[in-house]
Parts: C-alpha cells; structure tokens; sequence
C-alpha cells in the first residue's frame, strides 16, 4: 500500500537533495579548496579566495592594451616543464622583447593566426585537449555559451588555463566557465570586476594601481634587446 508524501515532506526531500549536491555552492559555506594562481594584488587575489583557478576558462572582457595581458604575467611565467604558452589571434602583432621583459620563456611560446573566429575556436580546444599547454590566450567576440562549455570541459579536464579576451562592447551572455573578469581604466588606474566566480559573490570596483606615466624605458628595453640574440616568436597561420 503506498502512503502518499505530504506536500511539506515533498519539499523537505528535494531541499535535501540539493543541500548534499556536491556541485552546488552555498553561501554559507567556506570557499572550496583548489589550486590557483596568485596574480600578486593582495585585494584582488584575496577577492578571488586565493588567485584563479588553474584550470578551466577565464573570460576577461577589457578594451586592447590597457594592461589585460600583465595582469596575468604571474600566471604566464609560472614555471611549468615543456608546458606552452598559445596566443590565438591576438589583435595585435606580439613582441618578443616584452613578453622577456614579463620573464615569459620564449622558447614556450607559440602565436597561432586562424584566419575566422571559428577556426581559432577549433584551436583552442585542440591545444586544451593536448595536455601539452600552460595556458592558452584566445581572443574571440562571437562564442557562444555552447563553444564556451567545450573550451571549459577541455580545459578542465586537462590542467590548462584558458584566458577568453573579448570586447567589453559586446552583449554579454551567461557562460558556464569558471571565472568571468571585467577591466577598465579610471584614474590611469586598472580596475577589475569579478562579474561571476565559482565558489565566490561577485566584487565591483577592485582598483590595481598602473603607472602610465611615458618614460623611455621602454625604447632602452628594445635597444637593449636588440643588441641580444633572442628566438623569435613560433608563428603558426
């Protein structure tokens, strides 16, 4: 004979279902044990509960050359044996000397210029998925929320960090990934949004100090380099 399940007792048993799922988050909980990088600004790593992740998919929406690749150089020059470094349509032609002057290993860099969007998506989850990368720089303003699942699914599965650059002018669609950054300028100042992170609430207006002041360091730094015998970057198109 089955005994009906009162309404209040229905509900009770789903609560519980969802307080023991494991991939649910509860505020009142402690933020989860993971391995992360630091990214070395105390109130911004101490807002991400020690760093990001170092797996899985990073968005970063930020306008070009305001400083959104440094923020991460901590990340970039993180030793890692025979593990690469995959820039993947960058806007602009990279420069040796200054990924050096970041302490990058040039010998771990590879520049890869797919001619569409899709094929540069194409590239990234295959470099995801060859456990052979540290990293991987993508720049791309068309995915979509299914294409990002595959690039979290790869990346995570595998160790690697995938860093997704778009335009801070685009819609921004709710994504399944593990860490979703916004960065401006204010005040020749970085500041950096934490829009959504696993484990975490968000956080408005975390400000990096920046110094834009121009000084010729960086015309000595070229000379200087210029003068050096350096392996060009790995280009593949």
């Amino acid at each position: 004979m089955n005994i009906p399940i009162s309404p209040i007792n229905e509900v009770r048993s789903k609560a519980a279902l969802f307080d023991k799922h494991p991939h649910i988050w509860r505020a009142r909980e402690k933020p989860v044990s993971e391995n992360k990088f630091l990214l070395g600004n105390l109130i911004l790593d101490e807002a991400l509960h020690g760093g990001i992740a170092t797996s899985g998919v990073v968005r970063v929406a930020s306008l070009t050359g305001i400083g959104e690749i440094t923020l991460f150089k901590h990340v970039l020059t993180t030793h890692r044996t025979h593990k690469l470094r995959v820039f993947i349509k960058p806007p602009a032609q990279l420069q040796a000397p200054w990924l050096s002057s970041l302490g990058v290993d040039l010998e771990q860099v590879i520049v890869v210029l797919p001619k569409t969007d899709q094929e540069a998506l194409w590239a990234a989850e295959q470099c995801l998925k060859s456990a052979a990368c540290h990293c991987v720089l993508l720049w791309n303003n068309t995915m979509d929320a299914k294409a990002a699942r595959r690039l979290q699914v790869a990346a995570s599965h595998n160790d690697t960090l995938c860093l997704l650059f778009t335009s801070p002018n685009q819609q921004r669609a709710s994504f399944p990934i593990t860490l979703d950054l916004s960065l401006h300028l204010r005040d020749a100042q970085l500041v950096v949004n934490i829009i959504k992170q696993r484990h975490g609430w968000p956080v408005s207006d975390i400000v990096i100090p920046h110094s834009w002041t121009p000084n010729n360091r960086a015309i000595q730094s070229a000379m200087q380099n210029n003068k050096n015998t350096e392996p060009a970057l790995h280009s593949v198109i």
